[in-house]
């Protein structure tokens, strides 16, 4: 499996600790990759409150002193990241909606790694779909590493252990070459897990009962998942990869995949993502969407490009 090391990692900001403390991860990733570090604050404006009193030049005064806050700020944490990580490191300060200017920046730097904070809210939470992660998670095809603080600064990662979650589609097989190359310069182990859902009870044609899956049927489903990732397993060990495959029944895909990295202590759990949006994220929901809001682990997001 051919892998291009990542060259460049964007982190976006917004003058908050929550949000600088997606900087140890991709400090420690850039570091390890020999890629540069590009830091992006979207300003601010200020509310048009002097423009409601007829004094414009106050508005746009107070607006230019937010700008020179907003970009001392962002050269201190430049300064900072450079001294303490010692990794190249840009700071850029944009203008724009939040998130659409955040997508653009990434797409027209060419950097090939997001790395943000996240709350994650819960199981409740599907109305933070409009939070600047949710928007790039769904809509940029670089990768998007999620990070949920717990509170405290994290410290730089170490990721020993990467649990990739495939189906058996060559989508799903997409999140592998970039799981490899963020897993390569850590040494990381690797984990596939592919997670199999009780077959679906049969109808009788007579429509006065529901006949219960034969365990037959289940049997086979299990020694299909366990040929399949065995298969793929074969090739990455054959780069020199150590890796191990977890076939796990569970009638919930998203639940099952937490609970196994959970089991293993893995540092990163890797999904590919459709990206899916509007009315069919909030009535199907997407298994990457619910791995992010309800599991503690940082979870790396792949959206590849349509074939």
């Amino acid at each position: 499996m051919t892998t291009t090391p990542f060259r460049s990692i964007c982190v976006p900001l917004d003058g908050s600790p929550f949000a600088e403390q997606a900087l140890p991860a991709a400090a420690e990733i850039a570091r390890r990759c020999g890629a540069i570090l590009q830091l992006a604050l979207v300003h601010h404006p200020v509310p048009a409150l002097a423009t409601a009193l007829e004094v414009p030049e106050i508005e746009a005064q107070l607006d230019q002193e937010n700008r020179a806050r907003e970009q001392t700020y962002l050269s201190s944490i430049v300064d900072r990241v450079r001294l303490t990580a010692n990794v190249p490191v840009t700071g850029v300060l944009l203008d724009g909606a939040v998130a659409d200017a955040l997508q653009g920046h990434v797409e027209d730097s060419g950097a090939d790694l997001v790395v943000i904070t996240t709350h994650g809210r819960g199981p409740m939470s599907r109305f933070w779909l409009g939070s600047v992660a949710d928007h790039l998670m769904r809509r940029l095809h670089v990768p998007v590493l999620m990070i949920r603080p717990a509170g405290s600064t994290p410290p730089p990662p170490d990721l020993k252990t990467i649990l990739v979650a495939l189906d058996g589609s060559s989508f799903a097989e997409r999140a592998l070459g970039v799981a490899v190359t963020l897993g390569k310069p850590f040494g990381a182990a690797f984990g596939l897990v592919m997670i199999i859902e009780p077959p679906l009870p049969i109808a009788d044609p007579s429509g006065l009962a529901v006949l219960p899956a034969m365990a037959e049927t289940e049997k086979q489903l299990r020694a299909g998942a366990a040929r399949y990732l065995d298969g793929i397993a074969s090739r990455l060990r054959q780069e020199g990869n150590v890796v191990r495959t977890y076939a796990v029944e569970g009638p919930r895909a998203a639940e099952a995949i937490i609970a196994q990295a959970d089991v293993t202590g893995a540092d990163l759990i890797v999904l590919a993502s459709h990206g899916a949006g509007g009315f069919e994220r909030l009535v199907l929901g997407s298994i990457a969407d619910k791995v992010v809001r309800a599991s503690s682990h940082p979870t790396l997001i792949v959206r590849p490009p349509a074939s």
